[in-house]
């Protein structure tokens, strides 16, 4: 259960840095295809994941957005149904070792193939930057990965000490 939860969380973490990309408001005019333009988002300072702070131009926003539509066309419907099912298995008078193994097992092929089809949407607005934007979208990637690991010790640590 613990490793179910760690996807989770992990995958949760992963679909939020790239939809910072697209958190700018697209009602404002457009300043000039050339120019670059500060990437907005709505989780404040440092935050946002690796395509926050970018400086990307409208051209590049458009086909990150026209990417994520795409990805998100390809993922088809949620996970629901998938989590409701083992909800129905979990709240029986009596439980089903084997048919919660399967539907934790159609759970987790799920949302591998939606991680993956999220690595590749990622993939693909990655090699839209330029290379120093893909310098620091590295460096805002690796300063979230260090927060996650400080945010997972704490609560390690909070576990450990009873709290």
């Amino acid at each position: 259960m613990r490793k179910l939860t760690a996807l989770f969380i992990a995958s949760t973490l992963a679909l939020g840095s790239a939809s910072a990309a697209f958190a700018a408001d697209t009602t404002t005019a457009p300043a000039a295809d050339a120019a670059p333009m500060k990437m907005m988002h709505h989780k404040g300072e440092g935050k946002g994941g690796p395509f926050a702070g970018l400086n990307l131009t409208e051209q590049q926003r458009q086909q990150m957005r026209d990417i994520m539509k795409d990805s998100h066309q390809k993922r088809g419907p949620g996970m629901k149904e998938e989590r409701q099912a083992l909800h129905n298995l979990v709240a029986s008078d009596s439980f089903d070792e084997a048919k919660a193994k399967a539907q934790i097992d159609t759970i987790n092929k799920a949302q591998s193939e939606r991680m993956l089809e999220r690595a590749k949407a990622e993939n693909k607005m990655y090699n839209l930057l330029t290379p120093e934007q893909k310098k620091q979208y590295n460096e805002n990637y690796q300063k979230r990965e260090q927060k996650m690991m400080d945010h997972m010790n704490k609560m390690k640590e909070q576990m450990s000490s009873g709290q």
